[in-house]
């Protein structure tokens, strides 16, 4: 039976959603669902709240661990393996960064590395309830650690001292006892007044500021309510069958409920706590925040700030209170100090964005045309932008001859595209999350005449399959499909069946891997979002965790080793069905290793290709330890600055622009899909297809 709601978005996140019926989509991480409620007084002064779980919690967690034992596509014996994984997720939910629990704190609680399953079963969380106060203790001894340092006189810190940090300490063995974590934590306050001072801050802004914000952070350790930590132990259980599954509070569902109905107003921003920071995982299409331009995904927000109000600081604010801090009436304006990239390395800088809500006409696909000149003159390509999969299923539902939907406003611009005598089509999936998988299928086949577009295997072994019967052809000249890591689910979809139909050329690079479906459950209390079923391409191969592998690559800055299914913990593996027969249009084995080296013969002429690749070979090589030497940390700041200067003039000039002196004063014009070296390259592959077809 087909799911009647099927979303990978962790609705509690959302700032804006869209109604659907069946619905495909872009992954949120399910750690965003720790510490998410609305804050409380704490009940003493300088104690933390001892949590202890009572015994509806331990019967819901045996609800829990029964529908995905009867539900879920991916089947988990309660065993030895099962509670191993559990408790780490549990550790890596709870101490992400290894910065308050070291080797001796979890030797207590090793043993539940094989037996956590039979206590699960039995309903008893003690044990895991005494994990987490302990976590509430250390992160107290934490805070009032750098609390203690500023009380110091100067100098509080060696700055001469040869020694590093890591910048990744979460790949990192735990350290072995407390006073080893306490030399992490000399480490990490040393590493905040080196990022300081390389902002220009004086030591007592630093020292100010930093006391702000660790008595900040203690006041809301001493907020936490049970229910924080219930979602803690929920999502270590769900999470370890498959990262889209997580488990939905009352008032989550309850939030779900109101962000479908697109009745609250924001940004436009979907976030998630990334141990004290906030990070930006993903924009919600056409959204204000979108829309400005200035914040991507992967951003660290820190600061907050109503329009005409100084910045207030958010490091360690739990994410519902940054939530609401962010949401406001439509037309108002919110400032936000972002570190771009979550690189703890770069400087801050403060954004403005005005808030509003999200149209369908800014979700809406959008034509263009671009000149392309080649060896016989100038070529018209058309584009077709494509955001996401829409459908106003409200407006479809009451009868409405005319409702919106991507497969019907995608056909009305090619009709308006073939009168401008285009000699292809470029339809650009970048970033697109997914959406409708109804509207996938429609939209191949707007390309192919009839056949399957897509197959959907459930828990039980059956296949489903979606098929296109209408034999109405809309275009059936040249065809590239323009994808990057952040092209997922219905995305991946529709690239797949045209790449296996050889009806379009796929260019661009590897799409995300979200090859899962997702739906409800109820529970006594909350609900559960659980994957029931897998994406599988007319080849019968899977489009989970590999995607779609572009016929042409162009270069990324994007590491597909950091995004994507494939970088998930416990995501469901890629595997394979039976074909189904098919028809194919275009025979693109002979020339598809010339269109490859065509290109790569443009990404070294190319200044816009070089920056790329420049760019990406950087960031590869990022090293995994900083200094903590004043002097050396300073050197190596500056000549980062000169070689991002450097990068972006050389940039510049090839395109005759004036050099800057900051980097911030520079700005790329990809708007413009004549200035965009992704859509051009795109263009460019369609007519090196035309080309070699004479």
């Amino acid at each position: 039976m087909m799911p009647n709601t099927v979303s990978t978005l962790l609705p509690s996140l959302l700032m804006f959603a869209r109604r659907s019926q069946l619905w495909t989509g872009l992954l949120i991480a399910t750690s965003a669902a720790v510490l998410m409620l609305a804050p409380k007084q704490a009940t003493a002064a300088d104690v933390p709240v001892q949590i202890e779980f009572t015994k509806q919690q331990g019967q819901l967690t045996q609800e829990i661990i029964q529908l995905l034992d009867r539900q879920h596509y991916q089947h988990r014996d309660l065993n030895d393996e099962f509670a191993n994984d559990v408790f780490n997720r549990y550790l890596k939910l709870l101490d992400p960064q290894h910065i308050y629990l070291s080797q001796a704190d979890l030797e207590p609680f090793n043993y539940l590395s094989s037996e956590l399953d039979d206590l699960l079963a039995q309903g008893d969380l003690s044990p895991m309830a005494a994990l987490y106060n302990l976590l509430q203790q250390r992160r107290l001894a934490f805070i009032d650690y750098n609390l203690s340092v500023f009380s110091q006189g100067e100098p509080m810190f060696d700055f001469e001292r040869l020694e590093d940090i890591s910048t990744s300490p979460y790949d990192n063995p735990r350290v072995t006892n407390l006073e080893s974590l306490k030399d992490t934590w000399r480490k990490q306050l040393k590493n905040e007044f080196i990022n300081g001072q390389l902002s220009n801050e004086s030591v007592e802004q630093i020292k100010d500021r930093l006391q702000k914000r660790y008595t900040n952070i203690r006041k809301r350790v001493l907020q936490v309510e049970l229910r924080d930590a219930y979602l803690a132990v929920s999502n270590s259980i769900t999470t370890v069958t498959g990262p889209h599954t997580t488990y939905l509070s009352p008032r989550n569902v309850e939030d779900f409920n109101i962000d479908m109905s697109l009745s609250l107003e924001g940004i436009g921003a979907v976030l998630q706590r990334d141990n004290d920071y906030t990070k930006v995982v993903s924009l919600v299409v056409g959204g204000p925040a979108d829309k400005a331009g200035d914040l991507k995904a992967a951003d660290y927000i820190v600061g907050v700030a109503q329009d005409g109000d100084p910045i207030q600081e958010i490091l360690g604010w739990r994410l519902d209170d940054v939530v609401d801090q962010i949401r406001g009436p439509k037309g108002t304006l919110v400032n936000l100090q972002i570190i771009p990239g979550g690189d703890l390395q770069q400087t801050k800088k403060t954004i403005q964005i005005k808030r509003n809500k999200v149209n369908l006409d800014d979700q809406a696909a959008k034509k263009t045309v671009v000149e392309i000149l080649t060896p016989e003159g100038l070529v018209n390509i058309g584009v077709i932008t494509l955001p996401t999969f829409y459908m106003d299923f409200a407006a479809a539902q009451s009868g409405d001859p005319n409702y919106r939907s991507t497969t019907r406003d995608v056909y009305n611009l090619i009709q308006e595209l073939k009168s401008e005598s285009i000699s292809g089509i470029v339809i650009d999936l970048r970033n697109n999350g997914g959406g409708s998988l109804r509207e996938a299928n429609q939209l191949t086949g707007l390309f192919i005449e009839t056949g399957t577009t897509v197959q959907v295997r459930y828990a039980d072994g059956m296949i489903q399959k979606q098929m296109d019967r209408n034999p109405l052809l809309a275009y059936n000249g040249p065809l590239v499909v323009l994808v990057n890591r952040y092209s997922a689910s219905a995305s991946e979809i529709f690239a797949a069946a045209m790449q296996d139909y050889k009806r379009a050329l796929i260019v661009g690079s590897q799409t995300y891997g979200k090859g899962t479906v997702q739906t409800f459950g109820d529970l006594s209390s909350g609900q559960i979002k659980f994957t029931q079923a897998k994406f599988y391409r007319v080849s019968g191969a899977s489009t989970q965790h590999k995607g779609v592998i572009p016929d042409v690559n162009l270069p990324s800055l994007t590491d597909p080793k950091k995004v994507g299914e494939s970088t998930q913990d416990h995501a469901l593996k890629w595997d394979s069905v039976k074909a189904v027969d098919h028809k194919t249009y275009f025979s693109f084995e002979h020339i598809i290793p010339q269109l490859q080296k065509r290109q790569e013969k443009r990404n070294q002429s190319s200044a816009d290709w070089q920056y790329t690749l420049s760019l990406a070979e950087r960031e590869r090589k990022r090293p995994k330890q900083i200094s903590l030497h004043l002097g050396h940390r300073q050197q190596s700041w500056q000549e980062q600055q000169d070689w991002y200067l450097n990068t972006i003039n050389t940039l510049r000039s090839s395109h005759d622009l004036a050099p800057v002196t900051d980097v911030k004063d520079h700005d790329f014009d990809y708007d413009d899909a004549q200035k965009d070296p992704y859509i051009l390259a795109g263009a460019v592959v369609i007519a090196d297809w035309i080309d070699m077809a004479h």
